[in-house]
């Protein structure tokens, strides 16, 4: 523009999705040029060619986590060499199983992290701050009443 300004980055997308059912335990969601397929186990119908929708969830939680704490990472000047997630996750089943409504059917996630880094701990705490300022899994996830427990492992070499 002449007079120097930038125009503002656009800060909100709407995103288009598609889902096809070819089952009742089977959905095959396209969105842009990617394709997500989430299954059900054998033993609830389905044939178990991928996650489940629950599952795909919580995964995205990882996904998001992995992706936020890079992200983070790189803008503090902060280098990881390596990191790895183990998690485990309460379920409570009631809803899905139709026994009874629940209004927290994931009422707590665990993630045990292991970062290899030369970061200080200081620094680390600064990157782990940022991530939950900016994962926006782990936000909405938080939201909804989800306690999401980080056990961060940090090996320095």
């Amino acid at each position: 523009m002449p007079d120097g300004n930038q125009t503002p980055p656009v800060l909100t997308a709407k995103m288009k999705l598609e889902a096809t059912c070819p089952s009742h335990a089977r959905t095959d969601v396209v969105m842009g040029h990617h394709e997500l397929v989430m299954d059900e186990p054998e033993a609830r119908g389905g044939t178990d060619l991928s996650l489940s929708p629950v599952q795909t969830y919580v995964s995205s939680l990882f996904g998001c986590t992995n992706v936020i704490t890079h992200k983070c990472a790189h803008k503090l000047g902060v280098t990881i060499h390596e990191m790895t997630i183990q998690g485990t996750v309460i379920f409570d089943r009631r809803g899905v199983t139709l026994t009874e409504p629940t209004d927290l059917p994931i009422p707590e996630i665990i993630m045990d992290i292991d970062v290899r880094t030369d970061a200080t701990d200081e620094q680390w705490a600064e990157v782990v701050d940022y991530l939950h300022k900016f994962c926006a899994v782990g936000v909405a996830m938080k939201a909804s009443g989800t306690n999401i427990v980080e056990n961060w492992n940090l090996i320095r070499d």
